[in-house]
């Protein structure tokens, strides 16, 4: 076993694996945090729609519509915290990073045992793959995220 088959073993498994999976780590976290924020954001305005819609019948005109408008706002607000959180797919994007984290720490564990004088080749087909497989989800985010396009107006009715 030369150095330099040891000091490529140690690199790899410190700049290609370790540091993609504390980035994938964090990533997921990172949007982790963002769907529980968009939850605690669209509850607390939901909760605060329903407040001023159930105020309504207590007060006296002025207040009354002022308070009607008010739970208007806020439920379009909720809904609109709700529509951006779908339409980044939080959940979703904290999943393909988790399970790339994960993926590479399994690799992780198998690169260590890996003799550092032998045909790698295998190990690094199994890191790679990762990375291709976590950029193939990707393009299904994409095609599943496509909207389709609208029905054609005033199109000949099929007979």
């Amino acid at each position: 076993m030369t150095g330099r088959a040891e000091e490529f073993h140690r690199l790899f498994l410190l700049f290609r694996i370790e540091a993609q999976r504390d980035y994938y780590t964090a990533r997921s976290a990172e949007y982790r945090r963002a769907h529980e924020q968009a939850v605690v954001v669209r509850n607390v305005l939901l909760l605060a729609a329903a407040v001023a819609g159930g105020m309504g019948p207590f007060v006296h005109d002025t207040p009354r519509a002022a308070l009607g408008v008010a739970a208007a706002v806020l439920g379009a607000l909720a809904a609109a915290v709700t529509a951006f959180e779908t339409l980044i797919g939080f959940p979703q994007l904290e999943k393909l990073y988790a399970d790339a984290a994960r993926n590479l720490k399994e690799a992780a564990i198998d690169w260590r045992e890996a003799d550092p004088g032998g045909d790698l080749t295998a190990e690094i087909e199994r890191v790679e793959d990762v990375f291709r497989s976590e950029r193939g989800q990707w393009g299904q985010l994409i095609v599943k995220s496509a909207a389709q396009p609208p029905p054609a107006r005033n199109a000949p009715a099929e007979p």
